[in-house]
């Protein structure tokens, strides 16, 4: 069986909820559900494990410690499982040169 990418699944917020996501090595990529902007992708050995970890919410607090309204996007998920890292590795490498290509096509 060939591995190709999940479908998109709504990231639960504030680590709250399941992720639905293999344990084993692959790639995932996150978007904002409102726009489909690019928030995070990577090649990682544990796609449960990495995903459960993300950092969503901003770095800074701002003035005295309050958040802002809109400190946690709506985000969206999805993996692509592999056999191994290295195939991931690959995957990831081609994906990224395929995006390359269309970009300086679109340019």
């Amino acid at each position: 069986m060939t591995p190709s990418w999940s479908g998109w699944k709504h990231y639960p917020k504030g680590g709250r909820g399941n992720i639905d996501a293999p344990i084993g090595p692959g790639l995932y990529e996150v978007r904002r559900a409102t726009d489909g902007g690019l928030f995070a992708f990577d090649v990682v050995d544990n796609l449960a494990m990495a995903l459960a970890a993300l950092q969503t919410r901003p770095k800074r607090l701002g003035w005295f410690g309050r958040r802002g309204e809109n400190a946690a996007p709506e985000l969206e998920y999805r993996y692509y499982p592999a056999h191994s890292w290295q195939h991931a590795k690959l995957a990831a490498d081609h994906i990224l040169s395929r995006r390359e290509s269309w970009f300086s096509r679109a340019a």
